[in-house]
């Protein structure tokens, strides 16, 4: 399994909430048409405890994720009639973009519980096999946590056959932690940015999620 993860900022000359309501509908109805897609969630980030000031600085507002059986299953849908619908749309409300090639690995499966809180972290710099390591180990020593989907950086790019500008922003890594309750994430987001250089390269984005497939 692969999964394609984008980085986006809206458009300048847009809300936040325009942003939100076209990402969800008509462009998030067209994505989730896309053959051969297994799982397409939309990750808004959202102004939230937990959310610490170097996810703020990067302005991330959105980050969709659609994973597929393969390489092979990607191409099809990348270059699909329905892709370039897509891409035409995105220009309506993305203003940059970045996207990640990842390995997703489920270590622990969130249960489906609306009351989950939810949390992208994310470390800019060099792609850094370390870097995944050391969170992984350090989610696994947390309290309160009830979901751990753990990424393999593969290739990092503009978005393809798109004409949004490229968000020039590169990911050291990447990974999706579910916790209990606030509490049990506002404990753990210290730990979870680390120390050392990590200090100053990770970003922790508290997300609302909207599954479409």
């Amino acid at each position: 399994m692969i999964a394609a993860i984008s980085l986006m900022r809206r458009r300048p000359d847009i809300s936040l909430a325009q942003f939100r309501r076209h990402w969800l509908h008509p462009h998030g109805t067209m994505t989730a048409e896309l053959p051969g897609t297994r799982h397409y969630v939309q990750h808004h980030t959202i102004e939230a405890p937990g959310t610490n000031a170097y996810a703020r600085n990067l302005a991330i507002d959105g980050i969709p994720e659609l994973w597929f059986d393969d390489y092979e299953a990607r191409r099809i849908a990348y270059t699909s009639p329905r892709i370039a619908d897509c891409n035409v749309d995105s220009e309506q409300f993305v203003g940059e973009v970045k996207r990640l090639v990842t390995e997703p690995d489920v270590v622990v499966a969130a249960p489906p519980d609306d009351r989950a809180v939810r949390v992208l972290v994310i470390a800019t710099g060099d792609p850094d096999v370390a870097w995944r390591d050391r969170i992984a180990v350090c989610i696994s020593s947390l309290d309160g946590v009830t979901g751990y989907v753990r990424h393999t950086l593969l290739e990092q790019a503009a978005a393809p056959n798109s004409r949004i500008p490229g968000l020039v922003l590169p990911i050291a890594g990447f990974a999706q932690v579910t916790f209990a309750s606030e509490a049990a994430l506002l404990a753990a987001n210290e730990a979870l940015v680390g120390s050392g250089s990590d200090a100053s390269r990770t970003a922790i984005y508290r997300v609302e999620d909207h599954l479409l497939v």
